[in-house]
């Protein structure tokens, strides 16, 4: 199916109000000045963040999920332990 100049145009313009809406969130109209210089249709190609540590902090800098459960488990077992050590001491000192 062959798209037409109007879908291709609705396309673009979602993309760069989609843009438009994260700079101005960010850093309101002084960062969407910065990146459109006037002109919004710059924000129609390419990506509107660096590798920079602000931009990637929360894709690259936070451990997995499943390696914060594990720790999580890790510590519980290590208290279940220390509890069960600390009660078996108990009851051999009642002994004696």
């Amino acid at each position: 199916m062959q798209k037409d100049r109007v879908h291709t145009r609705w396309q673009r313009s979602r993309a760069i109000r989609r843009k438009l809406g994260i700079l101005h969130r960010i850093g309101g109209e002084a960062l969407a000045e910065g990146w459109t210089r006037g002109h919004n249709g710059r924000l129609s190609k390419g990506k509107i963040h660096c590798s920079c540590r602000m931009c990637r902090i929360k894709s690259c800098d936070c451990p997995p999920h499943t390696d914060l459960k594990r720790k999580q488990d890790a510590g519980q077992q290590l208290k279940d332990y220390r509890e069960s050590e600390a009660r078996n001491d108990r009851s051999v000192w009642q002994l004696v």
